[in-house]
Parts: structure tokens; C-alpha cells; sequence
């Protein structure tokens, strides 16, 4: 297995390149950009696998404003990640901040589909420098809220009182030994890492992503969970295990 895969989009400007690549550190990096800015690209490509050691590909999209474009694009938003999986880089992730905003779109939904975390780089204001782990925002995915759903009502348990502390400003952990007092296998939870859920420390400790805490804050308050979560409260029952 190899390391981080991204894929980004990219136009005019490129900051946020830079500031993905500082945050992710990833081994390989493949650009989404329009034929206008195909040679551009290349040459700032060239300059961030010497600056950030990395391996890395432009993929162009055609006719990017044409009747066609939500297909150009996710086409090659297809081909990116689908390549980073076969060449075994995980987790891969996707950054829709450079280009239009209909490429933002087009990408995300190819993203979700592809089952690979999306994110976005925020422009600091003012005379605020550039600090990765304030800008760099990432987004639930559909993948990571069914995962998150499917648990079992004691990882649901575990997971919100979490997610709470968390939310209240705690510095709080997930352990291995929580995880195996409920029988959650160590693989369910280094998924978890890879679809963005979850961000492993070291061997035994697990913390939420931002969005794997908002994943979970939202799922807690969905009415029936809270009201399933609430009775499990009051009675012990013997634990369901099934992960998937």
C-alpha cells in the first residue's frame, strides 16, 4: 500500500495547492484542470514533485464550458481517483477549490460516488496567514454517514458521548480498548480512518475528524436514534455486533 492519493481541481490560481499539500502530505498528486490552463499546470506540477517529493499527473478536461462538461468533468474525476485506487494509495481525498464552481460540483458528486472524502481550502482574510489546520475544511460524505448509521447501538453510544465532548471543547480520544469493550474490530476502525471519520494518533488512539464529529452530532439528533440511543440508556441488552 502506498501513501495519501489527491486529486484537486486547479485555474488561475494555486494556492490552495499548496496548502493541501502541507496539510495531507500525500505521495501522489493529480491535477484536474481546463485545457486554458493545461501548460500552466504542468509547469506548476513540475515544481511541487521537486518541493514536496511526490509523484504526479495532470489530467486535462475538454471543453469544460461545452453542453457535455458535467460529463467531461466527472469522467476525469473518475479516471483520477479510480487510478490512485489501483495503484493502491489510501486514503485518496478531493480537493474542490480551484476552477469553476460548476467543476466544484461536477467533482463532488464524482467524489461521492467514488466513495472519496471531499474537501475545501478557505482564503484567510485580511492579513491572516495560511494555516492548514484552520483552512483546510473537510466535507461529510454519504459513505461516512452510512457506515456511521449501520453501527450498532453501542458504538452509536460511544461515538455521541465522543462527538459531544468534543463539541464542548474536551480533548477527547477514542482508545482501542474502548473499541474492544463493545467488540469493534481495530479494521472497522482504521476504515473509519480512511473515509475520513476518524484520524488515528498511534497504535491505540483514534480522534473525529471535524467531520466525522458533525457525522455523528447529526446522526445522534436524527429523532428515532435519539429516542433508540435514550431507551438503550435505560435497559442493558446483550451487544450487536454487526460492522460492516
Amino acid at each position: 500500500m502506498n501513501g495519501t492519493g489527491l486529486v484537486l481541481t486547479i485555474g488561475e490560481t494555486s494556492e490552495h495547492v499548496n496548502t493541501s499539500l502541507q496539510f495531507y502530505s500525500p505521495d501522489k498528486l493529480i491535477l484536474l484542470t481546463s485545457e486554458k490552463f493545461a501548460s500552466k499546470t504542468r509547469r506548476r506540477l513540475s515544481h511541487w514533485k521537486k518541493q514536496f517529493n511526490l509523484e504526479g499527473e495532470v489530467f486535462v478536461i475538454e471543453d469544460l464550458f461545452g453542453k457535455d462538461a458535467a460529463y467531461h468533468i466527472m469522467d476525469k474525476t473518475f479516471k483520477a481517483i479510480h487510478s490512485l485506487h489501483d495503484q493502491e494509495y489510501k486514503p485518496v481525498l478531493v480537493g474542490i477549490t480551484g476552477g469553476t464552481m460548476h467543476m466544484a460540483a461536477a467533482v463532488s458528486t464524482a467524489a461521492n460516488i467514488s466513495y472519496a472524502p471531499v474537501f475545501y481550502v478557505k482564503q484567510p482574510s485580511g492579513t491572516e496567514v495560511v494555516q492548514p489546520n484552520k483552512d483546510v475544511i473537510e466535507m461529510p460524505t454519504l459513505t461516512a454517514f452510512n457506515k456511521i448509521m449501520l453501527m450498532p447501538t453501542e458504538a452509536l453510544q460511544l461515538f455521541s458521548r465522543v462527538a459531544e465532548a468534543v463539541a464542548e471543547g474536551e480533548d477527547v480520544n477514542l482508545s482501542l480498548s474502548d473499541a474492544k469493550d463493545i467488540n469493534m474490530p481495530v479494521e472497522f476502525l482504521d476504515h473509519l480512518t480512511e473515509i475520513r471519520v476518524m484520524e488515528k494518533l498511534s497504535k491505540t488512539e483514534y480522534v473525529f475528524t471535524n467531520a466525522g464529529s458533525v457525522i455523528v452530532q447529526i446522526i445522534a439528533k436524527n429523532p428515532n436514534i435519539a429516542k433508540m440511543l435514550e431507551s438503550k440508556k435505560k435497559k442493558s441488552e446483550a451487544p450487536d455486533h454487526l460492522y460492516a
